[in-house]
């Protein structure tokens, strides 16, 4: 336009036909100046042109841009989720948690700093965000809002003192679980606002005492909660206001008739009660803790619910 004095329309069409190679020809012709600009511009084009073939074709050689398709794709199935689990660590406890998770098909998604775990984590097609789980900003990534659940599992009490009274500010009615190195810091980790404080330490040293005293007791248990692959489960039921199971006791509420499985303890407004009778009565709220196959749970799961009669 400066130049020849095109109009807008002349000067695109002519700059258009120039970078694309097309050359319809001239819409008239052209002076000095404009011959030498035009020749700049046909190689500044065919330049930039085989610098962007080139930056796609590294970026698709070495991965990158499968990589980032991946990255968005994984955010748009992290903001989809809704009553999932977050976990923050994928370490040693880290990692149980989310095997465990897996195999119950709880929705879940995890929060990792270090990169080799992060890499790890998406190559397994596990939902995964590379951060700080003690920034507010990255556990809004993950859904903290929508969460129904967080498991702090990152090395250091302190770490995790401070995941939990950052997910507690932003969600306080999620519930957490929270790892601890130390048993004196047990107290600081409730007072912070976790529900739950695990120290793998205490647990492991129990654990090991019980398993050379009652070998027999702790394979049983472990069939419960760890082993893969067995016909046995153990499973928690909320009884609802509908169910048939209200107001009746256990010797005739059915459950054993007509499910099979066995009540092992019942928790109501948060007290469990281990091991509870045949005239023990059953109310809206209680959780039963039972023990079956997964078909007999599902049984009970029916009459929980109210979808079911005895």
């Amino acid at each position: 336009m400066l130049i020849e004095d095109y109009s807008l329309r002349d000067a695109l069409w002519m700059t258009t036909i120039t970078l694309t190679t097309v050359g319809y020809g001239l819409v008239k012709p052209l002076s000095v100046p404009g011959t030498y600009f035009t020749i700049f511009l046909s190689y500044a084009g065919l330049a930039l042109i085989l610098y962007a073939l080139g930056l796609i074709g590294a970026l698709i050689v070495e991965g990158d841009l499968f990589d980032l398709l991946g990255r968005r794709k994984m955010k748009q199935e992290i903001a989809k989720l809704r009553d999932h689990i977050i976990v923050c660590g994928a370490g040693r406890v880290g990692k149980q948690v989310i095997e465990r998770l897996k195999k119950e098909r709880t929705p879940f998604v995890v929060i990792e700093q270090e990169e080799h775990l992060f890499n790890s984590l998406l190559e397994e097609g596990v939902l995964a965000i590379l951060g700080d789980a003690s920034m507010e900003e990255v556990l809004r990534k993950a859904g903290i809002e929508r969460a129904k659940g967080l498991v702090s599992a990152i090395p250091g009490d302190a770490n995790n003192v401070f995941v939990t009274l950052t997910a507690k500010e932003i969600n306080p009615g999620i519930t957490i679980v929270a790892r601890a190195e130390r048993k004196e810091s047990e107290a600081k980790l409730y007072r912070a606002g976790a529900d739950k404080v695990v120290s793998p330490a205490i647990i492991g040293g129990q654990r090991m005492a019980i398993s050379i005293i009652k070998p027999a007791s702790v394979d049983f248990v472990d069939t419960l909660v760890c082993v893969e692959d067995v016909e046995l489960e153990i499973e928690e039921l909320l009884i609802a206001d509908g169910s048939v199971l209200v107001n009746k006791d256990l010797k005739n509420s059915g459950i054993r008739e007509k499910t099979g499985t066995m009540v092992v303890a019942i928790q109501r407004e948060g007290k469990l009660k281990p091991n509870p009778g045949p005239e023990e009565l059953l109310q809206s709220g209680d959780i039963l803790i039972a023990i079956g196959t997964r078909q007999q749970l599902q049984k009970l799961e029916e009459l929980a619910c109210g979808r079911c009669k005895i």
